[in-house]
């Protein structure tokens, strides 16, 4: 299933269960941080990254997706 090999970004404009259903539907190992960057900066940006520890993810899933998810998908990383 084509779903099952993308990566989606977390950008749903600071909407939890937007981001808890694309976790449930996708896997949140197939997540990685979303900004807007640059057209969205500072508080928004600041925003967008705290969203992901507030949506009521696991700690484990917030912290794949705002540091290793990214690389691990594009196969960058240390194994």
């Amino acid at each position: 299933m084509a779903v099952g090999r993308l990566g989606y970004d977390t950008l749903s404009h600071v909407h939890g269960p937007a981001l808890a259903a694309a976790a449930a539907s996708f896997g949140a190992g197939r997540l990685v941080l979303g900004t807007d960057f640059p057209y969205e900066d500072d508080e928004v940006f600041v925003r967008s990254v705290n969203y992901v520890c507030e949506s009521g993810l696991t700690q484990a899933e917030a912290t794949a997706i705002l540091d290793t998810n990214a690389a691990d998908l594009l196969g960058l990383s240390e194994a």
